[in-house]
């Protein structure tokens, strides 16, 4: 009895899914799997999923350029003629005819030193070397009175041998009043202190009345700052490097600016005669005009060397990704699907970075939506202008050939 009720139940429940189920098929919805198992009938089919819009996104072309094989380094502007005058003789100064910290011509007068003890002194050497020509010139009349007095057998030998001997001690003491007298005659010359040659003079701290110590006291340097020398410590590579390209006269200096942009030219002309054993390192010098001043004595510069040239496949650098301790970049096939590609960078030229391994001329390159790319996803590259190398940044102090 209870069996039969339960059958009763069942039926009922089923037919009432059976209902249920057909009236929201019959509106078009698809039957539970459940019930189309049951019912023997399939589950219509979900309107047809749509293709997703492809990404629009920029992309260049790689392309092989001719680019200049150099290499930077932090130089520093030196003189080539750099005087630090010093007082000579001691004394106070009388006089400072010049604008410290202004240009000076050679042979201009900068101090003069008060004269008038060495002029006194001049005198006294001069009163010294007139009595030592006196004395010299009655050394010799005895001389020569004792030569005769001997020939007659009237004088000793041993006379004339003394009298020998104070014509030698008289003329002694001639030559060295003749030599006060240039001593003090170089005195009165060295104060007058004169530009030694053309120049800027620096500040001064000497002022008139100062006493001045000789070979003590510095009163002012002169430097020559046209033309002017910049000077860098190169590594045992990039020295050979300018060794041999300046040989065949392709060595080009650059100086560069705030935002490495060559302002100036200069030309190697001088390579030290050794490395440094501590550093091993070699010293060249550059000159370069600079008639506005604009580079004097102790500035630090940055300067471009260039060797050569070289040719090399650039991409744009804000084409590269990295992915742990690799740069990529994203590539687009014909077909516009999107591939992670490994590469090996080396310089920066301008805007664009070369690249070594890893990829082919004329490779498409995505430079843009970067964050959205991921591997096989379909896009629509539109192509941008041609890559070009401008300019040339490379790796700190080292040469990338």
């Amino acid at each position: 009895m209870r069996s039969g009720v339960g059958f009763v139940i069942t039926g009922l429940v089923v037919g009432a899914l059976g209902i249920a189920g057909g009236a929201w098929w019959g509106a078009g919805h698809p039957i539970p799997g459940f019930l189309a198992h049951h019912f023997k009938v399939s589950s219509r089919a979900g309107p047809k999923k749509k293709e997703e819009p492809r990404l629009a996104v920029k992309a260049v072309r790689a392309s092989r350029q001719d680019v200049p094989v150099a290499f930077e380094y932090t130089g520093t502007i030196v003189s080539p003629r750099d005087a630090a005058l010093q007082a000579r003789v001691t004394g106070f100064v009388v006089e400072r005819p010049f604008e410290p910290g202004g240009h000076v011509k050679k042979g201009q007068v900068l101090f003069r030193i008060d004269p008038r003890p060495f002029e006194v002194a001049l005198k006294s050497a001069e009163a010294l070397r007139d009595q030592a020509k006196a004395t010299v010139s009655f050394a010799q009349a005895e001389v020569n009175r004792t030569e005769q007095l001997a020939d007659k057998g009237f004088a000793t030998e041993q006379r004339a041998q003394q009298n020998q001997s104070n014509l030698a001690t008289a003329a002694a003491k001639l030559e060295e009043a003749e030599a006060a007298i240039a001593r003090q005659r170089l005195n009165l010359e060295y104060a007058v202190i004169r530009a030694p040659f053309d120049g800027r003079s620096s500040l001064s701290m000497a002022n008139i009345g100062d006493m001045v110590i000789e070979n003590q006291t510095n009163l002012v340097s002169v430097v020559q700052v046209n033309p002017i020398d910049v000077q860098m410590a190169l590594s045992s590579e990039d020295a050979e490097a300018v060794r041999v390209a300046q040989g065949e006269g392709r060595v080009k200096v650059q100086l560069l600016d705030v935002g490495r942009e060559p302002v100036r030219e200069a030309t190697i002309y001088r390579l030290d005669n050794r490395f440094d054993p501590r550093t091993g390192r070699r010293l060249v010098q550059a000159w370069l005009e600079n008639a506005d001043e604009r580079y004097l004595p102790g500035r630090f510069v940055r300067a471009r060397i260039e060797v050569g040239r070289q040719d090399r496949l650039l991409v744009p650098t804000i084409a590269l990704s990295a992915q742990l301790d690799q740069q990529v970049v994203w590539t687009v096939d014909d077909t516009g699907t999107v591939h992670m590609t490994a590469i090996e960078v080396g310089d920066v030229y301008g805007d664009n970075t070369a690249v070594l391994k890893g990829l082919k001329p004329d490779t498409l390159v995505v430079t843009d939506h970067l964050q959205s790319m991921r591997q096989n996803l379909k896009v629509e590259p539109r192509i941008g202008d041609e890559v070009s190398a401008v300019g040339s940044t490379p790796a700190q102090g080292e040469a990338r050939h």
